[in-house]
């Protein structure tokens, strides 16, 4: 299982490196806004949604190591709900911009996203991706440190 987590981790960076390249290939498309509005919303809908699907993966290989190494338990059963929770909630979160029309251009002009330019609309992007970013990787961060001193504990005995 963890090495079906690995591969899953491995393609949502591709998925996720894949839409970063479109970012690049399409930033100077067309400034028209008719016509690059569309495409800079599609690719900071597929950011955030990658973004996001790349951070679950993430963050569901370090609890299941985490439960391995620090508990000494295996939640074989639990890799349906790994999977499909690193899919569809990222759907779940990427479409409440959408809704908003929170998604354009960045205040740097070089990244499709959810842009701040407005009040509302960095409060979104703090509430939908920079607070819970930073708190699942602080918890994994944490999680890693038991995980290496519960180890190391291990190994002297």
């Amino acid at each position: 299982l963890v090495y079906r987590l690995a591969l899953y981790q491995v393609l949502s960076a591709l998925a996720l490196a894949l839409v970063e390249a479109l970012q690049v290939l399409l930033i100077n498309y067309d400034k028209s806004p008719q016509i690059y509005g569309r495409i800079c919303t599609a690719l900071g809908l597929l950011l955030v949604y990658t973004e996001w699907m790349k951070l679950l993966f993430t963050m569901w290989v370090t609890f299941h190591l985490f439960c391995l190494a620090a508990l000494h338990k295996n939640f074989k059963k639990l890799e349906v709900l790994y999977v499909m929770s690193s899919i569809l909630v990222p759907v779940l979160i990427a479409i409440i911009p959408l809704l908003t029309k929170s998604y354009g251009l960045n205040a740097d002009g070089d990244v499709c996203s959810i842009y701040t330019n407005t009040t509302r609309a960095f409060i979104e992007r703090l509430a939908l991706w920079d607070g819970p970013a930073m708190l699942l990787l602080i918890a994994a961060s944490t999680a890693m440190v038991v995980m290496v001193i519960k180890l190391a504990s291990q190994m002297r005995r």
